[in-house]
Formats: structure tokens, C-alpha cells, sequence
């Protein structure tokens, strides 16, 4: 009973992390989109460099530090605050939404995993419109909620991240199966490195971070003549 007790949170950790669970991150390219479509994305260096720099900044700087706010957050009030300090720290109305729309559809689901969730108030500000519900202050808020430790859902959440960009290159046809997974292993050690920062220390009031390569490229989406995801 006491090994089962203990793989539980593990699981729902897996599970929360997995690219398979219905919240539509497979929708958004974060950029890559328009980079692959002007030809500034061709080959796995190029990918390599754009996603140290996306752990350096996004990650490190957004991500990681939201997560862990509402994670450690003493009140639902308290969560609620991260989510509006992440939201303004977005600089972008899609990528805004898309962070949104992934993290109310966590929220949304959450029940599944635990039906006590359902009367979460936090969960219930998120549904009805009262809160942003991003997307990292959603997953840190929740794997607390499940008894997940700190560090363990960074990890989780920050390795979702570079899947996802890793899965949006493989997607647009830039990168085969073996370069997907040579690029998500040779970003393990500089994702550990990030991790360790957020959790170290004190947390973080204020979130940002400075990757105008991506945000210039995910503003042109809407220029392009042929769109294979949301954002």
C-alpha cells in the first residue's frame, strides 16, 4: 500500500505532463511557423540554438517562476495574483490566449483526476472568467493541489515546453524522429539548470522574459498564406 500511495503522485505527474493530455497545446507553434516559413529554421543547429534560448528566457524567466508562485501559493487569492502577474508579463494576444485556452482546459479536467476538485475556487474563478487560468500558473496550482513536490513539476512542466517546440518542428517537416529526440536530451542539462534556479531562492514576484526572435515571428502568423497551427 505504501509503494502504491507513493507511485500515485507520480503518475498524475506523467499524466499531467504528457503531450497526449486534451488541453490543444498541439495547436501552437510558438513561432516556429513563420520562421519555418521564411526559411530562417531549416536545419537541427538552427532548432538547437532557438531552443537553448527559449529555456533561457521563456522558460527560466515565465514559466518556471509562475509554476512555482502558484505552486507555493499560501491561497486561492494568492494563485490568483501569479496568473495576473503572468498575464501581463505576455506581450503577445495570441500567445496570451493560447496559454489561457490550454490552462482553463486543465482546469476544466482537473476533476477527472480528483472529483474534489471540482469545488475549487480557484478552478471556479478560472471557469467563470474571474482569472486568466494561464497555462503554467494552472499546472503549478494543480500539482500542488495533488500532492506533487515543487521541483518535480518544474521539471515536468519545463520538459512539456520543449517537447511541444520539438514536436512543432517535427511537425513542419524540419526535424525526423532521431533529431527530436537528440534535441529535447541535449537540452536536459541547460532545462535542469533552469529548474534549479526557480526553485532556489527566493520566488519570483515578476516574470518576464526577452526572446523578440519568437514573439516577432508568432505576431506574423496571421501574414502567412498557409497556416498549419493556431498561433
Amino acid at each position: 500500500m505504501d509503494g502504491e500511495t507513493g507511485t500515485l503522485p507520480l503518475l498524475r505527474l506523467f499524466q499531467l505532463a504528457d503531450s497526449a493530455f486534451p488541453i490543444g497545446a498541439f495547436a501552437y507553434s510558438h513561432g516556429l511557423e513563420t520562421l519555418a516559413a521564411e526559411g530562417r529554421l531549416v536545419a537541427e543547429p538552427d532548432l538547437a540554438d532557438l531552443l537553448r534560448r527559449y529555456i533561457a528566457q521563456p522558460v527560466r524567466g515565465q514559466l518556471l517562476p509562475a509554476a512555482r508562485a502558484a505552486a507555493e501559493a499560501a491561497s486561492d487569492r494568492a494563485i490568483a495574483r501569479a496568473d495576473e502577474r503572468f498575464d501581463v508579463s505576455l506581450t503577445l494576444p495570441g500567445e496570451r490566449a493560447a496559454s489561457a485556452a490550454m490552462g482553463r482546459r486543465l482546469l476544466d479536467l482537473a476533476p477527472e483526476l480528483d472529483p474534489a476538485l471540482r469545488g475549487w475556487s480557484y478552478r471556479a474563478a478560472v471557469l467563470g472568467g474571474a482569472s486568466p487560468g494561464h497555462h503554467p500558473v494552472a499546472f503549478g496550482a494543480l500539482a500542488a493541489r495533488l500532492g506533487l513536490p515543487v521541483r518535480d513539476s518544474l521539471a515536468a512542466l519545463g520538459l512539456s515546453a520543449v517537447t511541444s517546440l520539438v514536436s512543432a518542428a517535427a511537425r513542419l517537416g524540419l526535424i525526423g524522429p532521431a533529431a527530436s529526440v537528440r534535441l529535447a536530451a541535449g537540452a536536459a542539462p541547460a532545462l535542469a539548470a533552469a529548474v534549479d534556479a526557480a526553485v532556489s531562492g527566493t520566488a519570483r514576484r515578476t516574470f518576464g522574459s526577452w526572446f523578440p526572435v519568437l514573439e516577432i515571428a508568432a505576431a506574423r502568423h496571421p501574414t502567412l498564406p498557409f497556416r498549419m497551427f493556431a498561433t
